[in-house]
């Protein structure tokens, strides 16, 4: 496809030639070609830049795979934040890679846009939870963790029925009044 004049200009002010182009021109006319002919062969003169071909899986260099060979498996996890912390780090090589599914992973999220979006959803978003989320479910476990404890102190873990959570906070309380009772720090 055919630049049009616009599109050349624009082409070449970005590229900062368009000066010379305007010269090459101007001296294409002077020596007495016509104005029409002189825009083209002056731009023939100044073409755009080869595409650059999209690096595809058959166009990539090749590293070489064989340190990976006697590397054991390790678990998705690891390999997924093995993945994540050298995912932009140019000088890892495979050698450097603690299994061969950790380098295959940082590979295919390198590989596109679309891998590397499709990567953080999958697999960063779950290694990396919200502080709120890691507080929620540490202070679900220690309030589970103290109800069992306050049920065999008072002999209530027998109890197959779920307690609901109004319930299990009145109990709770009226647990803590018994103790502080029978260790005399309230009258009974």
């Amino acid at each position: 496809m055919r630049e049009s004049k616009a599109e050349l200009t624009d082409r070449l002010r970005r590229d900062g030639r368009f000066e010379a182009f305007k010269k090459r021109r101007e001296e294409l006319k002077a020596n007495g070609t016509p104005a029409k002919q002189a825009w083209y062969q002056a731009a023939t003169e100044f073409p755009p830049p080869a595409p650059v071909a999209p690096v595809e899986r058959g166009n990539a260099p090749k590293a070489d795979l064989r340190p990976l060979q006697c590397k054991p498996a390790i678990p998705v996890v690891q390999a997924a934040a093995w993945a994540s912390e050298h995912l932009d780090d140019d000088w890892i090589t495979p050698a450097d890679a603690p299994s061969a599914g950790a380098w295959s992973m940082r590979e295919w999220a390198r590989s596109n846009m679309s891998a590397r979006s499709e990567f953080y959803k999958t697999f960063v978003a779950k290694l990396v939870m919200p502080p709120q989320e890691a507080a929620r479910r540490e202070k679900e476990e220690n309030d589970a963790q103290h109800r069992e404890f306050m049920q065999r102190v008072f002999g209530h873990l027998d109890s197959p029925k779920p307690v609901e959570p109004q319930m299990a906070e009145a109990e709770e309380k009226e647990a803590i009044r018994q103790m502080q009772i029978r260790l005399g720090e309230i009258p009974g």
